[in-house]
């Protein structure tokens, strides 16, 4: 489960569609725009990331950090 600070921040680059860098636990990155938050099919909290016109759930528990790609007053870096 994904503590509330931790929730904000990802709620405010989605809020602001910051471009993002993300580091999933398996060590794959991934790069896009924050979206949205969204339930997939397993009920599992997701980050709708936006890339070159296509759109992916990547479950909040799957993101081992998180890097916002632009100069901005809220944050530059999270790590789940």
């Amino acid at each position: 489960m994904l503590d509330c600070d931790k929730h904000d921040y990802v709620e405010i680059v989605c809020l602001y569609r910051y471009p993002l860098r993300l580091i999933l636990n398996n060590g794959k990155a991934l790069s896009g725009t924050a979206v949205d938050t969204r339930y997939n099919a397993s009920h599992q909290e997701c980050l709708l990331l936006s890339h070159n016109g296509t759109e992916q759930l990547l479950p909040l528990s799957e993101i081992r950090s998180l890097e916002v790609t632009v100069d901005n007053p809220h944050l530059q870096q999270l790590i789940f």
